[in-house]
């Protein structure tokens, strides 16, 4: 009776994974389920990562956007300033 590929080669059991930097399968070092949570945890801190990103850039649009409406405030508040200005001066004049 012939030996299984298995019963002469158990090390066909051992898990192999194809890695994008090696470009070939290779047997995992260490151990695997640790492998697993670094990579769930360094997608999740990637996840993380972008969310934090998004919510920077919101609120620096909502402060450029706060800005501009300031700026015109302002400049609506020194026109009526100057018109103010003018008004006094003809007061003046008139007294």
């Amino acid at each position: 009776m012939r030996a299984s590929c298995l019963e002469m080669d158990p090390s066909l059991l051992t898990p192999t994974r194809q890695t994008s930097d090696r470009g070939s399968n290779h047997i995992p070092s260490g151990d695997t389920t640790k492998e697993v949570r670094n990579t769930s945890s360094k997608l999740s801190s990637d996840g993380i990562l972008e969310q934090s990103v998004s919510q920077m850039t919101t609120m620096l649009s909502n402060i450029v956007e706060h800005h501009g409406r300031a700026n015109q405030r302002l400049t609506s508040l020194e026109e009526d300033l100057a018109h103010a200005k003018l008004e006094e001066e003809k007061l003046k004049a008139t007294i």
